[in-house]
């Protein structure tokens, strides 16, 4: 009886100090879970902002490209009437071309540049290229080459990933200790059976979450 005793004491200390520990490890392994939730949900955050600032740049772009177009339009139709007037035999005609062409024209110019100057936006047909300004536009754009939502939405969806593994580690911590605390009601007998499957389970738990930390460090690694 007294060694019956002494072996329940002992089991009741080991069983305190598993709970203790297994408790700390699930409530790292909560809180890391947590942490990976959290830190996916700023990426998704900053993919979304780095979305809605390259929308914005864009659109002002496009602005930009179609108030220098409609510029070089009406400095190319300036210039092609002035071309005619310049040709006619009409003094009139040649005193409003000169007249045109001294005071009037340069400022048309400046305001069309470069879409309307530049012979190098002018396409195949004749028409002004507005897509290769935009594209200059765009590769000018302050920061705006460096924003690229995909990659933060791209290690959002790793981390939610490696927080859904690392919840069924979770879990199976969490598991172990009802068996931890179901084996301090037991009896003597059936307490070691249940407390040595309270250890398997807490076992298999740490290892799954240990596993998946290894595996996704080297995913992330090599993203």
């Amino acid at each position: 009886m007294e060694n019956s005793g002494k072996r329940s004491e002992r089991l009741e200390v080991l069983i305190v100090i598993l709970i203790s520990l297994v408790s700390l490890t699930t409530a790292l392994a909560a809180w890391r879970t947590a942490s990976l939730g959290s830190d996916a949900g700023s990426l998704n955050y900053q993919g979304s902002l780095d979305t809605v600032k390259r929308q914005a740049a864009s659109n002002e772009n496009w602005r930009q490209v179609y108030q220098e177009a409609a510029y070089a339009r009406d400095y190319l139709m300036a210039l092609d009437d002035l071309k005619v007037r310049e040709a006619s035999s009409n003094p009139a005609e040649l005193e409003y071309a000169l007249e045109f062409r001294t005071y009037l024209l340069p400022g048309l110019e400046s305001m069309a540049k470069p879409l309307g100057t530049d012979p190098t936006y002018l396409n195949s047909s004749g028409g002004l290229d507005i897509q290769k300004r935009f594209n200059e536009l765009q590769q000018q754009s302050t920061g705006l080459s460096d924003l690229d939502p995909q990659v933060s939405f791209n290690r959002a969806n790793l981390l939610y990933a490696e927080q859904r593994w690392l919840l069924v580690g979770t879990i199976l911590m969490t598991a172990s200790l009802f068996w931890l605390g179901l084996s301090q009601l037991s009896h003597l007998r059936s307490r070691t059976l249940i407390l040595i499957l309270g250890i398997i389970v807490y076992a298999a738990g740490l290892t799954w979450s240990v596993g998946v930390e290894v595996i996704f460090a080297f995913i992330k690694a090599g993203a």
